[in-house]
């Protein structure tokens, strides 16, 4: 499949996800972002009408949730962190609007994007597999070989995978946001490679996913496998196929993973779908948006505020939504609601594609960003954001799919 330089672009860019927290503060996708900015302002500048012409309302929203953050700086706990957080906050906004501009000139950016999200994962699943294998993890881990969760009070061996992602949350959350691409492989294949490519990964991710045991995102995963199954069946194509496919896929995981699936029923078991934390967070956190008017309660400042003022004992909100509403406030909130309505929107005037990756999507955006923590700050969420914008808005359609 042919593309210009724009497509490959898209490509590298979700393709660099793999490289996660190495570099920390320069992480290779910023630097990339970064040295595509000018490219694109200076475009900006000279074709005002042509550049990002899809989308003046993001523009102008996102430019003024980086004003409002930057407004209430002087609210900050630590004014080193915020400042951090402000500037990351730029980086990420600027690698969404880089996305939108070069899809708009690309010959397939639909296509380029999924390949992106297929090679990053590509690369991680045997850095996943060795980690679940031997116990050893990258330098980047922010847990030790041998950690174990306690159930019931009794401790429990807790095999993982991070990758490069710090955490098993984190890396669980990328795997959510790209069950998407994983899917577009099968329900809209370019050719039969794409479609054994896809269908091969996929079951590599379902296999980490239920290894790294995390409710969320096994939640997650079968939410969004039934809506494939549904989409999938719409279209008529191999049913029986279908049903074997994850009939074997069923029995292989139990069968292999049965102490994994012991831990998960027993997590299930003795903590429920929602635990403490997390609903102590969500109470408290709205609670300090409505001390401070809706206003939010200042970048950089969830956790010194949870802890200090709120003596939350995990301040973390697993919850990207109300990360948005407690941190940036209730205005910057319902601005970031409209601009996905907006997309739901054009999802729905569009062709079944459309339609059916703005249900995908959808799916993921709600149930893989109650996974993890700190998503603003985070490149992988705004890769997701916008792919999703991409592939729900029919525009971007540059052959029937």
């Amino acid at each position: 499949m042919k593309g210009n330089r724009y497509d490959w672009l898209l490509l590298v860019m979700v393709a660099l996800l793999i490289f996660g927290n190495v570099g920390n503060g320069a992480q290779p996708i910023r630097l990339m972002i970064l040295a595509v900015a000018p490219v694109m302002m200076v475009d900006a500048v000279r074709r005002p009408h042509a550049s990002l012409r899809y989308y003046a309302f993001e523009c102008f929203f996102l430019a003024a949730w980086w004003l409002w953050a930057a407004a209430f700086y002087f609210m900050a706990e630590d004014p080193s962190e915020s400042l951090k957080h402000l500037v990351y906050l730029a980086i990420h906004i600027l690698g969404l609007l880089e996305v939108l501009w070069a899809a708009s000139k690309a010959t397939n950016p639909q296509h380029y994007l999924k390949y992106g999200w297929l090679l990053m994962l590509a690369c991680s699943i045997p850095i996943a597999l060795s980690e679940f294998l031997t116990d050893t993890h990258l330098a980047t881990s922010l847990w030790d070989s041998g950690a174990s969760v306690e159930i019931g009070g009794v401790k429990v061996m807790r095999p993982f995978a991070a990758v490069t992602f710090g955490n098993l949350n984190t890396y669980n959350t990328v795997l959510c946001m790209a069950f998407p691409s994983l899917f577009f492989c099968n329900l809209f294949p370019k050719n039969k490679p794409d479609k054994v490519l896809g269908l091969l990964l996929m079951l590599c991710v379902v296999l980490i996913v239920v290894a790294n045991s995390s409710r969320a995102a096994i939640m997650c995963m079968a939410v969004m496998m039934m809506a494939f199954v549904y989409c999938y069946y719409k279209t008529g194509r191999n049913r029986v196929l279908l049903i074997t496919v994850i009939t074997l896929v069923i029995i292989a995981l139990v069968y292999f993973l049965f102490d994994v699936f012991f831990l998960i029923v027993a997590r299930f078991a003795d903590q429920g779908v929602a635990d403490d934390g997390r609903m102590e967070n969500i109470v408290k956190g709205l609670s300090a948006l409505m001390s401070r008017g809706g206003l939010g309660i200042g970048i950089g400042n969830y956790e010194p505020v949870m802890n200090n003022e709120y003596r939350v004992l995990y301040a973390a909100p697993h919850n990207f939504f109300l990360e948005i509403a407690v941190v940036y406030g209730i205005p910057v909130f319902c601005g970031f609601v409209w601009m996905m309505v907006r997309a739901f929107r054009r999802g729905l005037q569009g062709t079944t594609f459309n339609r059916d990756m703005l249900l995908l999507c959808s799916f993921a955006c709600v149930f893989a960003c109650i996974i993890d923590s700190q998503y603003v700050m985070k490149a992988h969420t705004w890769m997701f954001l916008a792919t999703m914008l991409v592939y729900t808005d029919r525009r971007y359609n540059r052959e029937e799919i």
